[in-house]
């Protein structure tokens, strides 16, 4: 499936001045004492991914504090997934939070194949559950993705955070994960689909990851 139209794709029910509001809370929020830094609506989808998903490996990039890693944990103990393998990975690895169900681990997102084996990557149980969650960046965004690509297989799911960037007018993301998007989308989309059930759940793309919520589905 190729990139939603051009005249809707990126499209957000949302107006500014909401998504700003919602903002400035999001950067207040936290989930048992660590920022967690994630929207309400959210934090709805992924359960909602999560439990339909159950997915055997969770991999983060951008950690941040490691408030994200630490509700995904609990969310997958809640779930009866104690055995899914989760990993956080950061340009700077979480130290303040331990945790033995989450491997906090170094990585620069410009660079993945110098930190991540490639050969034990396809050893890891599926179906994968991928976040990017780290620069958002449209250059970093995109080598994940197509770094990624090769390694994974029909049913793994990928949600790129932060699109929504482009609704509340932040600059210096070079097009950020949108752009990223259209691009790995126009170039393998035939493997993927933007799942829409959980994009417009709350309106179009009434989320923060807008048209983020992919699954490779051949």
């Amino acid at each position: 499936m190729k990139a939603d139209d051009p005249l809707t794709f990126g499209h957000v029910a949302l107006d500014r001045a909401t998504a700003t509001n919602i903002q400035n809370g999001i950067l207040k929020y936290s989930y048992r004492g660590v920022p967690m830094l994630k929207c309400p609506f959210d934090v709805a989808l992924y359960m909602q991914v999560i439990w339909t998903l159950k997915p055997r490996t969770v991999l983060e990039f951008g950690s941040r504090a490691g408030g994200s890693a630490l509700w995904l944990a609990d969310m997958l103990a809640n779930f009866g997934l104690q055995d899914t393998v989760l990993r956080s990975y950061d340009i700077e690895p979480v130290t303040s939070l331990q945790d033995p169900r989450i491997e906090f681990l170094k990585i620069d997102v410009a660079r993945p194949a110098d930190f991540i084996d490639q050969r034990e990557l396809d050893t890891l149980p599926r179906p994968m559950l991928i976040i990017d969650d780290a620069s958002h960046q449209y250059s970093h965004v995109l080598t994940l993705l197509t770094f990624l690509h090769p390694h994974l297989r029909r049913g793994d799911y990928v949600i790129v955070e932060d699109g929504i960037i482009d609704r509340l007018g932040m600059d210096g993301f070079d097009g950020g994960p949108l752009r990223a998007i259209r691009e790995f989308l126009a170039r393998h989309g035939d493997l993927y689909k933007i799942d829409r059930r959980r994009c417009d759940t709350f309106g179009q793309n009434a989320t923060w990851n807008v048209e983020g919520y992919i699954q490779r589905i051949a």
